[in-house]
């Protein structure tokens, strides 16, 4: 997954909790970046899409944005490497960390057989099978 994915996570109410997640690329030579297994997830307001990117950024200079951890928004990170994936924040409960997991699993996958989903949402009927990605 190479662009910006926003998605929703089922809370136990009933209700929905809208993020988005931002794979971080690493740039190996002018114009070709890669993935880095790394996934930021902020939350999401969902009613705006206009501000998803269509093609990944290619900063060269400094940012001048706010830093994850002073960011409200911020909510971890998730760190893929083979098939194993941890956890590295307090914004996310269990079961919202094992559906992103799962759904970026899904994204990867379908991602190597270009054929890459228009939504990327998750299924109402996602699994939550705890510590499963296989």
């Amino acid at each position: 997954m190479t662009n910006p994915v926003q998605t929703s996570l089922p809370q136990t109410d009933g209700s929905k909790r809208y993020v988005i997640i931002e794979p971080v690329l690493k740039k190996d030579a002018p114009a070709h970046l890669h993935e880095t297994g790394i996934f930021k997830i902020y939350k999401d307001a969902f009613g705006d899409e206009s501000h998803l990117f269509t093609e990944p950024a290619e900063n060269e200079g400094q940012a001048d944005d706010l830093p994850d951890e002073q960011n409200p928004d911020y909510l971890g990170k998730l760190h893929f490497s083979g098939k194993h994936w941890r956890y590295e924040g307090s914004g996310l409960n269990n079961k919202e960390q094992e559906t992103l997991a799962k759904l970026i699993r899904n994204a990867q996958s379908v991602e190597d057989t270009e054929e890459f989903p228009e939504s990327a949402n998750p299924p109402e009927d996602l699994p939550l099978n705890p510590g499963s990605l296989s």
